[in-house]
């Protein structure tokens, strides 16, 4: 083959290279791969490889046909290309090391080593294109290597070797089958290395482009499986969360709670007929608010849950009546919780705490907001409780476990109790600012 029709081939494969670099960088715009900090990283690699492919090529052009007036635009291009080069190794370091890190911690001090040798390599480059000590070229505009061109090629393997040192080290963290994918992107061109002596393009261009599309498959191949495992653990939640409806608004639709309900309002139908029309009236939301919470999937405003609240606070004073006393300091309003929150904490208030009282006692239901999140207290002087020690009363206590499981799946929130023997109990409700799984509905 002709001098000039090896270059042409060569500029006309590293073209084709620079094509599919291209073709990677489209995909990962498309397939939003750049979310995290190691696909940010590597669609910064495509980006070098490509500028690094498109300038190399006009060179090989360039240097098909010598000519002296050449040399200086050649010079340019050159120190462009092992600029973009350098880059690329610094930033695919980067990129391993941060796709490490998202398994787990490591320091960027070796990371950090092989950018300052890719720095002096460069400036080593920089250094030739005056001096000539890698390649300079003869009068008629033809490269010829210079008596430190040895040098060179010792940074063009080091430094991808560094990189494979890198992933071997880590081996254990990111597993066998990944540590090569990530190894041949060092191995490739160090191999290729030998065939230089015949065909200069391979080992800087093709093999690196081969290198980085087993990357790109390997993100391509996990974004696929985490976005898989997510799907999977959104069903799981949303399956937990129906379950957990349902099993909450069975509990809280007791029989003994609807027989003393009915027969509060039945008592008040002769005495105090208006009273009685309230109660049924309260009895009536309290019903629906609770089999609108089976199909209730989002987050309620405060406001709507205190509404139900109300409504069976206002059917249990009929049976409590003055042994009852309710108490409300309400400082935040403009927030969202899963619906049937406070609820459970009130009747096991009512139930738990002041039932047990001869003299009766009072539940106090207070809001507040602070800087990174809202809290809701249900505070009673009962009897109190150990909470080290697991109730033995025949009942199910399956309201507060629900609570505590909705509060996480569906805002994060979390569910604390406080109780002592004798000096009542307070449940601490904590709703975080901005951070629920439900982005419409957030605090």
């Amino acid at each position: 083959m002709k001098f000039n029709e090896f270059n042409y081939m060569s500029a006309a494969l590293e073209i084709f290279a620079a094509a599919v670099t291209a073709v990677m960088l489209i995909g990962c715009f498309l397939e939003r791969k750049h979310k995290t900090k190691s696909g940010k990283l590597f669609v910064w690699c495509l980006i070098s490889q490509t500028a690094m492919l498109l300038v190399d090529a006009p060179i090989w052009i360039l240097l098909a046909n010598p000519k002296p007036e050449n040399v200086i635009p050649i010079k340019i291009l050159s120190f462009f290309s092992d600029a973009f080069l350098c880059a690329l190794i610094s930033l695919y370091a980067y990129c391993l090391t941060e796709y490490i890190n998202e398994l787990k911690k490591i320091s960027y001090g070796y990371t950090n080593l092989i950018t300052v040798l890719c720095g002096i390599s460069l400036v080593l480059w920089l250094i030739n294109a005056f001096n000539g000590m890698y390649i300079y070229y003869d009068a008629t505009g033809l490269d010829q290597t210079g008596p430190y061109y040895l040098l060179s090629q010792a940074f063009n393997v080091v430094l991808p070797a560094m990189t494979m040192v890198l992933a071997f080290r880590y081996h254990d963290v990111i597993g066998w089958r990944n540590t090569w994918i990530w190894v041949l992107y060092g191995l490739i061109p160090v191999l290729s290395i030998p065939v230089q002596v015949l065909w200069a393009v391979t080992p800087v261009c093709i093999a690196t482009t081969v290198s980085l599309v087993l990357v790109y498959t390997l993100i391509h191949v996990e974004q696929a499986e985490r976005e898989a495992n997510i799907e999977k653990e959104l069903a799981q939640k949303e399956l937990a969360l129906s379950e957990s409806n349902n099993s909450l608004v069975l509990s809280q639709i007791q029989p003994h709670f609807l027989y003393n309900a009915l027969t509060s309002i039945y008592r008040l139908c002769d005495v105090k007929p208006e009273a009685a029309k309230e109660a049924v009236s309260s009895f009536s939301k309290y019903l629906r608010g609770n089999l609108d919470s089976i199909k209730q999937t989002k987050m309620i405003s405060f406001a709507d849950e205190l509404n139900h609240l109300q409504a069976y606070l206002s059917l249990e004073k009929i049976r409590y009546d003055d042994y009852l006393e309710v108490r409300y300091d309400i400082q935040a309003m403009e927030f969202f919780l899963p619906p049937l929150t406070i609820q459970p904490l009130v009747e096991n208030a009512v139930n738990h705490g002041i039932s047990d009282l001869p003299e009766g006692g009072c539940i106090t239901i207070s809001t507040d907001e602070e800087p990174d999140h809202y809290e809701i207290r249900v505070s009673d002087n009962g009897v109190g409780f150990d909470p080290d020690t697991q109730p033995i009363d025949g009942r199910s206590h399956i309201g507060i476990a629900n609570v505590r499981s909705r509060l996480d799946i569906m805002c994060h929130g979390t569910l604390d109790i406080i109780s002592a023997r004798g000096k009542g109990t307070t449940a601490i409700i904590t709703i975080p600012k901005g951070e629920t799984a439900d982005e419409d509905h957030c605090g």
